[in-house]
């Protein structure tokens, strides 16, 4: 699959994108597609405190315009990146509706610390992982900030890349409206679920009675023929044996079709207004969401509103942004659990001839009994009466506000302000009904209870001076000034209640008082955090006649969540760019529109995981039956920052009439100080604390390659590919050699998150007993932790990109995105409960038992029913996919046909295929996930939609 998805993608697109025409004419907009702009040195990308166009700028950074990310229909839009960006890693870490991503930019640079970018709307620093309620289709772009130019600029937030959000803005003109509308439907991605029917489930019970001596994993050894024990039944009994296994052939439940929904709807609405005059401008929206998951009770219910101010007045101008969204959560009860409460689980689980209601009503196995029995383990009942009792909703309330203000005190030197808070509350529910089978669970058996409230708000202020000035047409020179102030704060608590009143359940108000005699003791807890950091921010920016530039910037940064001593630190960058097309020898090659080489050198650093973890902390706890303070963490009084030193060099080439782009980097990442574990002497009252003492190195290379294969006409044609390769690895650990999580090992010289397992070696086909190598070679049959070996790969990609292509003729247009990761693997831990003859075989089981060891000569890659399940390489899946991650067709209205109704502007149709299919040897629901573990994830959905989009 490797070699087909990448190698093959990659040859037949430069096969079509080479044979570019000679002649060229006016560019074609291909609606709402990934067409790059018609020239690359005049895209304006934003690079954070200042606006300026490529070749005025060195570093390296990827702009996305908005309408290439609100198309996707997914309720957070850091998971509609995907593929969209050289260096930009985005995977899915569920498909739940509304569920963030995993998003690294140019790999992972700590041990267990934050490894998600900084997040900015409009100037203003928000929560990451927190978009669940913001509206995609308020964003004018996405700008993806990678090298030291553009993070040192953010100092000690900055290390781990940098994505900037600029929102829409009215234009001065009339008033115009545009409405969107959008709806469908999600289904599964992929039929991967190879679990035995009721034929293969009782014929795979009685074949284990006959191999084991007897084992009774079901009614298919049970009630057989052949089990001994029923050899010397009378003729009316064994006949009533025959009889209930003739009943259970007949069943054949899917479980899919109880616990999943075989088609859920999606609906959208969207609604903007702008305008303005030349004093005043504004953008307004209103949008509206509803998304239900792939399973029954998970689904997201979105409102948002947003308005953009802008005024302006002789010298002065301003504007006000305002975005506030509210989103209702539904989650599924117990994701990435192996309990029949996780439906992804309990799928798998459920026998195939488990009947789930008799006379309509539900058969659990609370109630079995009462029902007249059953012959499986009643686990895909329980857990669609767990579905049906408990309920997981999360109702979050955002809020982002901003006002920027500038003023022009002379032509070339004006004074700018920024001021903005990103303030999040989030009311988290959790209940299990009262009376129902789930509630014997909780204390006193009658019901549960609990709300968690948190709140979040980031406060960031900017003043600065910048002067510009260009001197004689040939120097240009930009110098900012900035002091920046940035305040954060969450708090929250929580309580769970039990003994719930049934005529007041769902509510607070239904929990009994608890005492010692009732049991119903209620969980009180809560915390609150916080942060501040000042800053001193400057940057330079140079250029002579367009053809040599000079980018310089330093940050001081002073934080709270460092001690004392290295509280105040200077991050730096400089960035030089040559555009060698500018020279007189390379003038008359006309089919060379731009050939810029650029570097830059910088350092940054990555924000901590907690704010006050330099400090000994504390916690309440009881003594001789008295409240008391106990030591609860060591501390560090040389806790640092992870620091991290990016150096950059860049090509930017344009040919034929900018025809064929390309854009490609490479990069060597250090980040020093990296936090390890420092054990420490059991005197202390502690086992270890972390110290910086790594280092950690990401290098690689990143290609954005686009053209335009034909523009003739009323015909257009474009394609593109972004590539990205890199090699993580890790230098030093400091005094610790290496260690364990897991079943990762992190180890000097290899990369993070490097799988540590025992080598499989197969089955002995003499005696059907699993076979694991021992380091020196040799082979046993015990799977013994201490001889794992590191030779398995990671669970980050190195290889990660998208392609993507699109064409437009007359009113149509189609518009493809393909996604791809490579080479990297994934632990199928699920196999432990579906391919093991410990008591899980009691549930379901693989299909792969039916190829089990049976006889002296067999050979197979399933040891024999009865072997004990040792973790081996055996589970390690090449999780490498291609995924067709979006298609969109359009037909657009002509203008000439619209101006007759003297209503409409514009007008389109459209229908779009989200995940329509994905190519991979992973053997599970979904590849894609955001950790080395499979363990009954919520998979990605595909979705189609239909939609009209309307001006008026």
């Amino acid at each position: 699959m490797k070699a087909f998805t990448m190698k093959n993608a990659l040859i037949l697109w430069l096969s079509v994108t080479i044979s570019i025409p000679a002649f060229a004419q006016k560019s074609l907009p291909v609606a709402d597609s990934a067409a790059p702009a018609a020239k690359l040195l005049d895209e304006v990308v934003i690079a954070g405190y200042n606006v300026a166009t490529r070749k005025q700028y060195t570093g390296a950074v990827t702009t996305i315009p908005g309408a290439q990310v609100s198309r996707m229909p997914v309720a957070s839009f850091d998971q509609a990146l995907q593929g969209l960006a050289p260096g930009l890693y985005v995977a899915a870490s569920s498909g739940q509706p509304g569920a963030t991503g995993r998003v690294l930019i140019r790999g992972q640079a700590n041990l267990g610390g934050v490894v998600s970018p900084l997040y900015v709307v409009d100037g203003i620093a928000v929560e990451s992982g927190v978009f669940m309620s913001m509206n995609p289709s308020d964003f004018a772009s996405v700008s993806i900030l990678k090298d030291a130019n553009a993070t040192a600029l953010y100092g000690a937030r900055g290390a781990n890349g940098v994505i900037l959000i600029t929102t829409k803005r009215g234009k001065m003109g009339p008033a115009r409206l545009v409405f969107n509308t959008r709806h469908g439907v999600s289904v599964p991605t992929r039929d991967r679920f190879d679990m035995m029917n009721t034929a293969e489930r009782l014929q795979f019970e009685e074949e284990v009675g006959l191999e084991t001596g007897g084992r009774t994993l079901g009614p298919g050894w049970r009630f057989s023929a052949k089990n001994p024990a029923n050899a010397n039944l009378a003729p009316a009994v064994k006949e009533r044996y025959a009889a209930i296994l003739d009943s259970l052939r007949g069943i054949q439940t899917d479980w899919r079709d109880y616990l999943l929904r075989s088609s859920a709807p999606f609906h959208e609405y969207d609604l903007s207004a702008s305008g303005g005059s030349e004093n005043v401008r504004f953008y307004t929206s209103g949008n509206y969401m509803k998304q239900a998951g792939i399973a029954y009770r998970s689904d997201i219910e979105r409102y948002s509103l947003r308005t953009n101010l802008d005024f302006t007045a002789d010298r002065f101008s301003a504007s006000v942004n305002t975005a506030i969204g509210y989103s209702n959560n539904d989650f599924i009860d117990n994701e990435n659990l192996t309990n029949v409460g996780n439906p992804f689980a309990a799928v798998y689980y459920a026998l195939p001839y488990e009947q789930p209601y008799v006379n309509g009503q539900l058969m659990h196995s609370g109630n079995k009994d009462r029902l007249g029995g059953a012959y499986d383990t009643r686990e895909g009942s329980d857990a669609l009466e767990r579905m049906q009792n408990t309920t997981y909703r999360v109702n979050q309330l955002k809020g982002l506000v901003n006002t920027a203000m500038r003023y022009n005190i002379l032509s070339s030197l004006f004074a700018s302000a920024n001021f903005g808070m990103d303030y999040r509350e989030n009311v988290d529910t959790r209940t299990v009904k009262p009376g129902s089978h789930s509630a014997i669970t909780t204390p006193g058996g009658q019901g549960l209870h609990r709300e968690e409230m948190t709140r979040y708000y980031q406060f960031t202020a900017t003043t600065g001076l910048t002067y510009t000035k260009s001197f004689h047409q040939l120097h240009n020179l930009t110098v900012s000034g900035f002091y920046e102030f940035n305040r954060m704060k969450t708090s929250g608590m929580r309580v769970t209640g039990y003994g719930i009143t049934p005529g007041l359940y769902g509510t607070l108000s239904g929990i009994t008082q608890g005492t010692a005699l009732n049991g119903f003791i209620p969980q009180v807890g809560g915390g609150k955090t916080g942060l501040a950091m000042a800053s001193w921010i400057a940057l330079a920016r140079y250029s002579y006649a367009d053809k040599y530039l000079l980018n310089l910037t330093y940050r001081r940064d002073g934080s709270s969540t460092v001690p004392e001593q290295n509280r105040w630190k200077s991050f730096y960058s400089i960035g030089a760019g040559y555009d060698m097309s500018k020279e007189t020898f390379l003038e008359p090659q006309t089919w060379l529109n731009t050939l810029r080489l650029r570097a830059s050198y910088g350092t940054s650093a990555s924000p901590f995981p907690g704010n006050f973890a330099y400090t000994a902390g504390y916690g309440a706890s009881r003594y001789d039956g008295s409240p008391a303070i106990i030591p609860t963490s060591p501390g560090n009084t040389n806790y640092d920052w992870e620091y991290t030193k990016i150096f950059n060099a860049g090509v930017d080439v344009a040919l034929f009439d900018q025809r064929l782009r390309l854009v490609a980097d490479w990069y060597n990442r250090r980040t020093e100080g990296v936090f390890v574990e420092e054990q420490l002497s059991q005197t202390s009252g502690f086992s270890s604390r972390m110290n910086n003492a790594g280092v950690i190195r990401n290098r690689g290379i990143e290609i954005d390659l686009s053209g335009d294969i034909v523009r003739n006409g009323d015909f257009s044609w474009y394609a593109g590919i972004n590539f990205t390769y890199n090699k993580n690895k890790i230098i030093s650990l400091g005094k610790t050699k290496e260690f364990t999580q897991g079943t990762n090992l992190f180890r000097t010289g290899l990369p993070v998150n490097t799988h540590y397992v025992v080598k499989w070696a197969g089955v002995d086909p003499q005696t059907g007993k699993p076979q694991y190598y021992n380091r020196d070679g040799s082979i046993t049959n015990v799977a013994n932790p201490a001889q794992s070996v590191a030779e398995f790969g990671t669970s980050d990609p190195p290889y990660f990109g998208g392609f993507t292509t699109g064409a437009k003729w007359k009113g149509f247009s189609a518009d493809v995105l393909f996604t791809y990761a490579q080479d990297y693997y994934r632990y199928d831990s699920e196999e432990f409960y579906t391919l093991n003859s410990n008591g899980n075989a009691a549930s379901n089981q693989s299909r792969k038992w039916l190829s089990r060891w049976r006889k002296p000569g067999d050979v197979t890659n399933q040891p024999k029913f009865g072997e004990p399940f040792g973790f081996s390489s055996r589970e390690l899946q090449n999780s490498s996919f291609v995924r067709l991650r979006n298609v969109q067709l359009a037909y657009t209205f002509p203008e000439k046909l619209l101006k007759s109704t003297r209503i409409l502007r514009g007008a389109m149709v459209y229908m779009q295929g989200q995940n329509l299919l994905t190519f991979t040897s992973w053997t599970g629901f979904d590849p894609e996930d955001t950790n080395n573990t499979a363990l009954f994830e919520y998979p990605a959905a595909r979705t189609i939609t239909a939609g009209a989009r309307i001006q008026f």
